[in-house]
């Protein structure tokens, strides 16, 4: 039996395309995953004071500290939205020896804090999850620094 080069160029293509979409296997690598979840938060440090913040600088830590912040109408042009009507909240944790704690830094949009979440963490001691930076540049070459927290979970305190 002869077979044309061009049967067997098919079956040869065929397969090659049959072994792509062919299912792959779970990988057995023994290299631990580091899940942020899986770590409980009872067993976090906590941050209660500023040599407490500069300690632990880049650690995920829980954040304990008295919630406050500031609602402000911005000028429209900065926004880059015509007409805005909007309202810009922003706030801080602030610790037991007054360090404050932005949460998240300035120039993001998440440190735009929900209205909601505003008026009911105002003023109430909080327990805030997340990475920290002790005064981290707020831009490249900035002299202006600024302690914040990278929020991942916000909840009213709870001894």
């Amino acid at each position: 039996m002869k077979f044309s080069s061009v049967t067997v160029a098919s079956v040869l293509t065929i397969s090659i395309v049959l072994n792509i979409f062919a299912p792959v296997k779970p990988t057995t690598s023994q290299v631990p995953q580091l899940n942020i979840e899986e770590i409980p938060t009872n067993k976090l440090e906590i941050v209660k004071k500023r040599v407490d913040l500069i300690r632990l600088n880049g650690q995920r830590v829980k954040l304990i500290g008295r919630y406050t912040s500031k609602t402000w109408k911005p000028n429209p042009q900065s926004t880059g939205i015509a007409d805005f009507q909007g309202l810009y909240t922003k706030s801080q944790i602030v610790l037991e020896d007054d360090t404050k704690v932005s949460i998240f830094p300035s120039g993001n949009k998440q440190s735009l804090r929900p209205l909601d979440e505003a008026e009911s963490h105002n003023h109430q001691i909080v327990e805030a999850i997340g990475v920290v930076q002790f005064e981290a540049p707020l831009a490249l070459n900035s002299q202006t620094r600024e302690s914040f927290i990278n929020l991942e979970q916000l909840r009213l305190y709870r001894d």
